[in-house]
């Protein structure tokens, strides 16, 4: 009786050829396969140890130095400010797209930002840090470096920029802001017309701007050119510019007509054409007689077309003057065209920027510009921005 093998396997372990063939699963016999997986693994590491010392070097601190401008005895700062930490103060520069470098005293937490510096060696309680070439914007294949235009890279509070800066338009009536505007905290000073940035009647320091009513607003500062605001109650925008016009023009014929002239000698009595009356009389031309003209000034606003500002958004504003026409523009699209009574004024006035009683948010890349921008440009200008991290 023979054995039952029923319930055994055999196991062939011999190809077609006869030859013994070994399958093994162990993974480094694969000397291809482990070298192209350790190079992946360098690259990733090396990626790693990059962004850890870019990272690094971008807040590499200069203690016991300052970093002001290159002549000292003329040197302004491009912004001052108070901090936390000079970290908060590396970021303002960082965001900032005309500062090179800032000055940190850690005495007072003053935060100093300034444009083509110096590294000085300085007392032990001022800190130095320079903006590496990484962050900077590169505007050398720019058909215009309008870095030059911005007098104001980035704020988010109270800024002040001496008008005498600012050049006079080429031609009477002729000029642009361009700004990017980004509102976060609507709710910020809320029932007061905020303040985002006016160039005119002054402000005094500590002066908080509390008006309701727009009418009380320009009694107090008449002087706009231009000014920018937003709304007490909701996200509406409104821009003022103040205009001056003759007045007191003899044109000829006017339906109102209100100042009566008599002839002494005939005893006849005329009514004469000037304007803005409320007696009216349309049969009469007038007496051929030359009135006083007079120069006006008043303060003309515009903001229909400009309700539902976006929130949490940055949106790139431009407001092109073209003597008495005016075009607001929307990230490089037009969302109003106005036309005023008369042509703005131009003074060597302040810049007055983000006032106390403002806004939640930021402003960045504030530009004036002594021409009207034409739609290459505003796109250029637009892509203004800080490299990313």
């Amino acid at each position: 009786m023979s054995n039952t093998t029923k319930n055994s396997k055999t196991i062939n372990l011999t190809n077609q050829s006869g030859f013994y063939e070994n399958k093994s699963d162990n993974i480094f016999d694969n000397v291809y396969l482990i070298a192209f997986i350790f190079f992946i693994g360098l690259i990733f590491i090396g990626y790693a140890i990059y962004r850890f010392i870019k990272s690094n070097s971008e807040y590499v601190i200069i203690n016991n130095s300052s970093y002001y401008g290159t002549n000292i005895l003329a040197y302004e700062p491009l912004f001052q400010e108070t901090t936390d930490t000079i970290n908060d103060c590396i970021t303002n520069c960082k965001n900032n797209v005309i500062c090179d470098g800032i000055t940190y005293d850690s005495t007072n937490n003053a935060c100093t930002g300034t444009k083509n510096g110096v590294v000085r060696s300085d007392a032990q309680n001022l800190s130095a840090w320079i903006k590496p070439p990484s962050l900077k914007v590169a505007t050398a294949d720019m058909a215009k470096d309008f870095t030059k235009a911005i007098f104001v890279g980035y704020t988010t509070t109270n800024t002040v920029v001496d008008g005498a800066k600012m050049p006079s338009p080429y031609f009477v009536g002729v000029f642009s802001y361009s700004f990017n505007l980004t509102i976060y905290d609507f709710n910020k000073n809320y029932g007061n017309w905020r303040h985002i940035f006016h160039k005119g009647t002054p402000i005094t320091k500590g002066t908080k701007l509390k008006y309701q009513s727009w009418e009380n607003l320009v009694i107090d500062y008449p002087k706009q050119n231009i000014g920018v605001w937003l709304a007490p109650f909701t996200n509406n925008l409104r821009i003022a510019v103040t205009t001056s016009s003759l007045k007191n023009v003899n044109y000829g014929k006017y339906e109102q007509a209100f100042k009566q002239v008599c002839d002494n000698t005939t005893k006849k009595c005329y009514i004469t054409d000037l304007p803005n009356s409320k007696w009216k009389d349309t049969s009469i031309i007038g007496d051929g007689s030359t009135t006083n003209q007079a120069v006006g000034t008043y303060i003309e606003y515009f903001d229909l077309d400009l309700q539902n500002f976006p929130l949490n958004t940055e949106i790139n504003i431009t407001i092109n003057f073209n003597g008495n026409n005016v075009d607001t523009l929307f990230n490089g699209k037009i969302r109003k065209t106005n036309t005023l009574n008369g042509k703005s004024i131009f003074d060597k006035s302040s810049l007055y920027v983000m006032n106390d009683s403002t806004f939640g948010g930021e402003i960045t890349n504030l530009l004036y510009f002594s021409d009207k921008l034409t739609l290459p440009q505003i796109k250029q200008i637009m892509e203004l921005k800080v490299p990313q991290i």
